[in-house]
């Protein structure tokens, strides 16, 4: 009788153990089902990628930094592409500018593997300064009132980068001087650089394109030469120094455009690919979309759509108890800005950059 007690006993436990067991399965197999389930919602969103910016005409900027995917991004979208602008030549510390190697193998590269394309090639200046220890100034305004505040100054610089864009073989050449923010009196010069250069490069059938930074002081009534093309930077919106974000939203980009109706001639609007993780100590991480994808695949979180910017968001708690907040595009954000811009007007399209992207 007791043994047949204690055997009763053994079997209860058994079947409520085994009970609880099957309820932990189920409500695993629900989350797993679950999670499944958002993981193929996010997954059919990236699959249709593929199928968007078919409908677009853009121009694309390479960077001499990130050189590895440029190869198959071309190809993933050459169809689409009017333009595309070598990133970048700059000087060094003697003041002279120089094209860095990677800068002419990606040209030759891509003119050798896409000949049947007639995609337009641009030789991008900035006002960086290499330094001798291998420093870097960046956006070095001191730099351009040394190549810009003499009639002779900018005649031997404009000489100079119409040179280097013709015998490097290029289509066109682009200005992206930065840094000056509102300094009226560099602006005017940089004025009257841009009118002389886009005088002279016309006369050697040089193309022109003027890259803006979004802080210029429209309401100061500079007086821009028509002839070349502008092209407005239309990112950044948050980032280094703010609070998580979106590189651009719909209201950002609308006022990029207002500011841009005092420009004559030929307007470009350009997006920027990938985004920022925002780390909680403050610290601030540019990451391209197909960084941002592996680390939420690695700590398990599937990106959310934000519906002001289309942009995608996820937060993650790194392993050393860090909280984070990353922002990135994909080709639907880029489809939804390129949209916003051409619902403003018929404008011109660009996209910083090539390299890190998901085209396929």
């Amino acid at each position: 009788m007791k043994k047949n007690v204690l055997y009763l006993c053994f079997l209860i436990i058994c079947l409520v153990i085994v009970g609880c067991s099957n309820k932990a399965s189920i409500k695993k197999d629900r989350e797993e089902k679950q999670k499944e389930e958002k993981q193929k919602e996010y997954q059919d969103t990236t699959n249709r990628n593929g199928e968007l910016l078919k409908k677009e005409k853009f121009s694309v900027w390479t960077a001499y930094w990130d050189t590895e995917n440029i190869d198959k991004e071309i190809g993933s979208l050459k169809d689409q592409i009017d333009n595309i602008c070598y990133f970048a030549a700059y000087f060094k510390e003697d003041k002279q500018p120089f094209i860095p190697e990677k800068v002419t193998d990606t040209h030759e590269m891509i003119k050798a593997n896409y000949k049947p394309y007639s995609f337009k090639s641009y030789l991008t200046f900035v006002n960086d300064l290499l330094i001798e220890d291998g420093s870097s100034s960046l956006k070095d305004t001191d730099l351009l009132y040394t190549l810009l505040s003499t009639e002779e100054a900018r005649n031997n610089h404009i000489n100079e980068i119409l040179q280097m864009t013709i015998q490097g073989g290029f289509d066109g050449i682009e200005i992206d001087y930065e840094g000056m923010k509102k300094d009226i009196e560099l602006w005017n010069l940089y004025i009257q650089f841009i009118n002389e250069l886009y005088q002279a490069a016309a006369t050697k059938g040089v193309l022109v394109r003027i890259v803006i930074e979004p802080g210029i002081p429209v309401n100061e009534n500079f007086e821009f030469p028509d002839g070349p093309e502008f092209v407005m930077m239309c990112y950044n919106l948050y980032g280094y120094g703010t609070e998580p974000g979106p590189k651009a939203n719909k209201e950002f980009l609308l006022e990029m455009v207002k500011k841009m109706e005092v420009f004559p001639g030929k307007v470009n609007f350009a997006v920027a690919t990938g985004g920022f993780d925002f780390a909680k100590g403050g610290v601030v991480v540019q990451v391209t979309e197909v960084k941002a994808t592996q680390l939420a695949k690695e700590y398990d979180k599937t990106p959310k759509r934000d519906e002001e910017s289309q942009s995608l968001v996820f937060s993650y708690i790194d392993n050393n108890g860090m909280s984070h907040e990353v922002w990135f595009a994909d080709n639907q954000t880029i489809q939804y800005w390129f949209d916003v811009i051409k619902g403003a007007g018929d404008y011109e399209l660009s996209i910083w950059r090539i390299g890190g992207n998901i085209f396929e």
